[in-house]
Order: C-alpha cells, then structure tokens, then sequence
C-alpha cells in the first residue's frame, strides 16, 4: 500500500510538472471568487485566461506602445501551424495585451488553442518594436475547462 501511494504521489507531481498552464482561484475578501489561468514557465511574460464576459486570453509582462496592434497567433498543432490575425487592445500601464475578448467567439480558434503544443505570437507595434513571443501549450484544454465552469 505505502508503495502505490508513493507511485501516485510522484505520478501526480510529474504531470503537474510538466503542465504549462495553471489554474488558481481569486478571492480578494470583497467580490465573489474566481479562478483564472495563466502560464508559468520562467519568463516575465505570461499568457492568462480569464472569465470575464466571455473566457479573454491576453499576454501579459509585455510593453506595447501602440493602443491597439495587429497580433498574429500561431499555434502548432499536430506539427502544423493554425495561423489567426486579431486586433489586440493595450492596458492603460501598456503591460497588458488583450487578444482575444471571448475564445468561444472563434470555434477554430478555440480547438486550435486546447489542441496547440505551442504558440507564437507576434505583437506589430508599429510605434515600438514588433516582438514575437513563444509559450508552450501544455495543458491548455484543462486550463480552459476550469475557466469556463467557475
């Protein structure tokens, strides 16, 4: 028995090692709680998903001088890149890049997102500098599921 609990409990760390994406829960002691995804991977930039009127997907640990970019996303899927154009809207701090407003607007775009292995993304700033930007998608269909059923 002590056996098969040290077998799962190292199963269950590895698989929460190597997941790209993680889910948390907001509680800030005012409004109801709420959960929110994002990436962690050691890079100051980071993807996150967050339920909002629709589930939002924006990067965030960038700078962007423009206020609103033309943003390509590509995400590799099966060894073949899906490729999606959006207009991305900036924060007030220019730290923030919201990409998408709601993944269930865009079917393909939501299937080609929970199926991605990674993603590129390319931010056309053309006051700054264009910058491209990769993460990997592990564990993106989790992090998607969890955010949609609070």
């Amino acid at each position: 028995m002590k056996k098969l609990l040290v077998l799962v409990s190292v199963s269950l760390f590895s698989f929460s090692a190597l997941s790209q994406w993680v889910v948390t829960k907001i509680d800030n002691g005012f409004d109801t709680p709420y959960k929110i995804a994002y990436t962690e991977d050691g890079q100051s930039e980071f993807l996150k998903l967050e339920n909002y009127k629709g589930i939002a997907f924006y990067i965030g640990g960038v700078y962007v001088c423009d206020e609103s970019v033309t943003v390509d996303i590509s995400f590799l899927v099966n060894g073949e890149y899906k490729k999606y154009s959006v207009t991305g809207r900036t924060s007030e701090n220019r730290k923030t890049l919201f990409m998408v407003d709601d993944l269930n607007s865009d079917l393909s775009l939501l299937a080609d997102f929970k199926a991605a292995s990674s993603v590129k993304i390319r931010v056309n700033d053309t006051t700054c500098d264009t910058e491209i930007y990769e993460f990997k998608m592990t564990g993106s269909t989790a992090a998607y599921n969890a955010i949609s059923n609070p």
